[in-house]
């Protein structure tokens, strides 16, 4: 009987989910949904809510790590490679969509990486390789680590370029838990990078920082200003 209900339920919402997609949804009903495909035979409706509870939000759930999801009660693995899986393939496209994307002004640097930092809760240093019309070659992890955690190396940043074979590049790196706001460990690291790699042939022409969907481009702020790629 408890299964014939719960199928009732599940159906109801499947064509309420094709007639208008995710409008009008609340985040425990995304969630509710999702885990149908997890969960087979349970009601995942109060396990949704258990799990905003503990990760205050729908993003919260999609960006937790599979440990930490597999510590609730009927998150088998399965479950837990389903709901990071979802994170894990929006990431994937948006890094499919940048190849030849020109990165020539602030506002399509900004969200570039807005893009590439969805879901992301780790501190991660990524490096967009580009052409010398500023087209991105490709988009690359430097590091990645825990929050503040993320370190990057003269070394690594040359490799990568000479990889790809460019000569320009854009860093940026997240703030999971802060704010978009350069800080002075920011400025520094990226004052002291810019003429070390321009003397080994790479020009580095802006770094992002980015938290959420807000980012701020260092170069616009005037950060490289009196540099020598000026």
């Amino acid at each position: 009987m408890a299964d014939s209900v719960h199928s009732g339920h599940r159906g109801r919402m499947r064509r309420r989910y094709l007639e208008t997609g995710f409008s009008g949804f609340q985040p425990h009903e995304v969630l509710e949904m999702l885990l149908y495909y997890g969960i087979p035979r349970r009601d995942t409706n109060e396990i949704a809510h258990k799990l905003l509870d503990r990760f205050g939000s729908l993003h919260g759930v999609l960006s937790a790590n599979p440990q930490d999801l597999m510590q609730e009660p009927y998150i088998s693995e399965n479950a837990a490679v389903l709901i990071t899986m979802f994170r894990a393939v929006l990431q994937y496209d948006a890094a499919a969509q940048v190849a030849g994307m020109v990165l020539d002004n602030y506002s399509k640097v900004c969200k570039f990486f807005t893009d590439l930092y969805l879901f992301e809760e780790r501190e991660v240093i990524r490096a967009a390789l580009l052409d010398e019309k500023l087209r991105v070659m490709r988009c690359e992890i430097v590091s990645e680590g825990h929050p503040s955690a993320a370190q990057m190396t003269v070394r690594q940043l040359t490799e990568l370029a000479y990889r790809a074979n460019c000569n320009t590049m854009i860093l940026a790196h997240n703030h999971p838990r802060g704010s978009a706001k350069v800080s002075s460990e920011d400025i520094a690291a990226t004052r002291h990078l810019v003429p070390i790699l321009l003397q080994c042939g790479i020009t580095l022409v802006d770094h992002v920082v980015v938290c959420g969907d807000k980012a701020v481009s260092m170069r616009e702020q005037g950060v490289f200003m009196g540099l020598e790629i000026e």
